[in-house]
């Protein structure tokens, strides 16, 4: 049966803060945020009128989602949909002990070569396809802020935008940047969209 159409909406999607794991290959492992989020960070995006903040369940995430949300007085709801892939015997590791050409190989087709014991990529595509067409939910939706991390945030620009994952992988979506997309479901419930920025956070 096809579903409603739903109104399009803008959609922000915020990479969470660094917690100076950079050198590791982090997806549900939980390291805490730094002490504070950077006051740059939240200078940064002080305009944006949210009207909901939701974010993936990692501590990571969630500490960078409160600090946004409480100046506007809102109340962030975690979603495990937004949460990053599951690295499984990768998980946590750093980037130096990870065999090199079985990473290049997943990052070169994911499906075909996904982490060992970890998440399928199909999966993946899943939830994150789930977790936007949630988003529709509403009869109106409101203005909102995804926090969430690299691996999400190239999965929408590849699913609504139709953008190979070899072109998202190169593009560089730095802890703080914001993307911002214009999304519409059809009648038969296919999301898609364009790209309309992506703003890199401030050093």
């Amino acid at each position: 049966m096809p579903l409603a159409a739903g109104l399009p909406m803008i959609l922000d999607l915020v990479r969470h803060a660094s917690n100076d794991r950079d050198a590791f290959l982090d997806g549900i492992v939980d390291p805490p945020q730094l002490p504070r989020v950077p006051q740059s960070l939240l200078e940064t995006y002080q305009s944006q009128h949210w009207e909901r903040v939701i974010s993936s369940p990692r501590l990571r995430a969630l500490h960078t989602a409160m600090a946004l949300a409480a100046p506007r007085g809102l109340e962030v709801e975690p979603e495990e949909e937004w949460a990053e892939l599951d690295f499984g015997d990768w998980d946590g590791q750093s980037l130096q002990d990870l065999p090199e050409q079985a990473l290049a190989a997943f990052h070169a087709d994911p499906h075909a070569n996904p982490p060992p014991n970890g998440e399928s990529w199909g999966h993946f595509e899943r939830r994150i396809a789930r977790a936007l067409d949630r988003l529709f939910d509403d009869d109106e939706p409101l203005d909102t802020v995804v926090i969430s991390h690299g691996g999400p945030l190239r999965m929408v620009l590849s699913q609504v935008c139709g953008l190979p994952m070899s072109l998202c992988w190169s593009l560089r979506i730095d802890h703080g940047t914001r993307l911002r997309v214009w999304l519409e479901r059809n009648s038969e419930g296919r999301i898609w969209g364009e790209l309309l920025e992506l703003q890199q956070p401030i050093p």
